[in-house]
């Protein structure tokens, strides 16, 4: 193999690492990929995505050990979010809508959420506005 082959098999390596790094600020920002550990009652907890400009972008997915336990979708100032029982099934379905007050961001349920048991029947639904239930539906 010659030098020069070896030379840009070393380069592409390099560029290839460095672009993988996670959890990092530019000028004070989140950016990139990013991951949160937690570990509470020996129950490990993480959650992976992307920020841009200090925002979530994208997916974003969160485990509770190794089961996907919820995932959300940002595009702009709202999150489409997807929970799961233990055994993968449909939790909770919705979305999130990001408002800015009084130079504060809060990010409110908004919109219809479903809601079904470990099996995947609807139990009900609950319309949202501001993070606060307007109205409630149960199914039988």
């Amino acid at each position: 193999m010659s030098l020069i082959r070896i030379f840009f098999i070393l380069i592409c390596c390099f560029f290839t690492l460095s672009s993988c790094k996670i959890n990092q600020k530019k000028n004070g920002m989140k950016t990139g990929r990013w991951i949160y550990k937690d570990t509470f009652m020996g129950i490990t907890s993480e959650s992976k995505g992307r920020y841009k400009k200090d925002f979530e972008v994208g997916i974003w997915k969160e485990y509770i050990g190794k089961q996907l336990s919820s995932k959300r979708n940002y595009k702009d100032s709202i999150c489409y979010t997807t929970e799961y029982h233990k055994n993968g099934k449909i939790r909770a379905i919705g979305i999130s809508k990001m408002i800015i007050e009084d130079a504060n961001l809060h990010w409110f349920l908004s919109g219809e959420w479903k809601f079904y048991d470990n099996d995947g029947i609807l139990l009900g639904t609950k319309i949202y506005k501001k993070g606060e239930p307007i109205v409630e539906t149960y199914t039988d």
